[in-house]
């Protein structure tokens, strides 16, 4: 659920008189019900004027009780299922744009609905304290892999990401305690990746796993940080299915730059020394 405009509501609280703060009270306790409420309902309700409610809706940035009711509809209304719209060969560039676009707010909107932030936690706080960190992936998710291997380095991790079926095999065979593996597999089927979170846990190592809830992947996690796959992952591939993937490499990102008590855990260029030159 969407809460955008209920966080704005208790932002912007303390700015309000007492009046309109009785009026952001009832609404953040009661949404649901405000909106079936006339005006006169929710002044009585809150011990408020006509006039307070007005004054309230403007401050929040709306013309009106109508206009802010339809707004904090939008926000309670759970999200659309996720849909891809298929791109063809008839599609104009316009459509392109457009479809591309849609699709990846699309899948951006499912992720916040679907990520468990406990399980972010808990994968930051082991990669933060590993000895070393193998980077797992196959196929389109190398790209993912490789993007996770710039940005733990620059917070001074060490780690690799690992590429190709013998030279993975290699090193899960090799895993020690202290080590963890992280495995991006967006199905959590894909044999290779189980064969290597089994091969690196007999050897002492953990593995932190970003796939689908319940897949064979999942099982052999020490730590999961469960992304639901899409529908015909194997036919979206190329931008939607993984965009999520990369949204959860910046949120462990941020996770361990927290841990290690960074001041500004989402700016990379503050974490570390590596500086381009600019013309």
């Amino acid at each position: 659920m969407s809460s955008s405009l209920l966080k704005s509501i208790l932002t912007k609280r303390s700015d309000m008189g007492a009046a309109e703060q009785r009026v952001a009270d009832y609404v953040s306790t009661h949404p649901e019900q405000v909106m079936q409420m006339s005006m006169a309902e929710l002044s009585g309700n809150a011990s408020v004027s006509d006039p307070t409610i007005m004054r309230f809706c403007r401050r929040l940035g709306y013309e009106g009780y109508q206009d802010f009711k339809l707004n904090l509809a939008q926000t309670l209304v759970p999200s659309a299922p996720f849909e891809y719209e298929q791109i063809t060969a008839r599609d104009s560039i316009e459509n392109v744009v457009r479809k591309t676009c849609r699709n990846s707010l699309n899948a951006i909107q499912r992720a916040q609905d679907d990520l468990v932030p406990s399980q972010i936690a808990a994968a930051g706080t082991a990669l933060a304290k590993a000895s070393w960190i193998g980077i797992y992936a196959t196929g389109i998710s190398d790209i993912t892999s490789f993007d996770a291997e710039h940005k733990f380095q620059r917070l001074g991790l060490r780690c690799a990401a690992l590429i190709g079926r013998k030279k993975q095999w290699m090193h899960a065979e090799q895993a020690r305690p202290g080590e963890v593996a992280l495995i991006f597999s967006q199905s959590g089927a894909t044999k290779q990746m189980v064969e290597v979170a089994i091969a690196v846990k007999a050897g002492g190592g953990k593995v932190i796993a970003v796939t689908a809830a319940d897949s064979p992947l999942a099982r052999q996690a020490d730590s999961l940080v469960a992304v639901r796959p899409y529908d015909q992952t194997e036919v979206m591939t190329p931008l939607a299915s993984r965009l999520n993937h990369h949204l959860v490499v910046n949120m462990l990102v941020t996770a361990i730059a927290v841990s290690k008590g960074s001041e500004f855990p989402d700016q990379l260029p503050a974490l570390d020394s590596w500086q381009t030159e600019k013309i």
